[in-house]
Formats: C-alpha cells, structure tokens, sequence
C-alpha cells in the first residue's frame, strides 16, 4: 500500500470511528464539456469529507483498499449512458489493518 492510500485509510478511518455509521459513498460526475473535468469525492451520512484527501488520489485508491479488506463494496450504479456518472456504497471494516 503506498502512502497516498495509507492516508485515505486513516482519514477514512478516523471519520467512521467518529461518526454512527461504517458506510461510505463514492460519487464521480463531469459535466460534459471541457475545460472542467470530471469531479469525484467521498461522502459520509451525506457530507464530503474527501477535500482533505491528497490531491491525486483516484478510485484506484478505493479499489486498493477494498483488495485489502479495508472497504467492502456493497452497491454500485454507473449511468450507462454516461461512464463518468457513478455512485459506489462501501462498508469500511474499521478492524482490518
């Protein structure tokens, strides 16, 4: 695991421990047209708490922790008319290290 993705660990460890609930979502969405790209975050009960991610972090880095144990993926819905519309539920198991 590099660092980038041990620092999304802890963050996203540190808001479940605090919160009520071991559930996270990944959202992704782009508007369509250049020069904005497409816009990705985490939410946690509804609120974004991935600003403080670091700046090149991607879904890879999801899809790391969840080869891990860290994350489970329990649903997820990508538009099929548009690839970068997508929305991920993960479970995060706060006990594997």
């Amino acid at each position: 695991m590099d660092e980038r993705v041990t620092v999304l660990k802890k963050q996203i460890r540190a808001v479940v421990v605090a919160g009520g609930t071991d559930e996270i979502t990944y959202q992704s969405e782009w508007l369509g047209y250049l020069p904005f790209p497409v816009d990705h975050w985490v939410e946690y009960q509804g609120k974004t708490f991935s600003g403080d991610f670091p700046f090149d972090w991607t879904l890879d880095d999801l899809a790391s922790l969840e080869r891990t144990g860290f994350l489970e993926k329990l649903e997820a819905y990508e538009n099929p008319e548009d690839r970068f519309d997508r929305c991920i539920r993960y479970r995060v198991h706060i006990g594997c290290a």
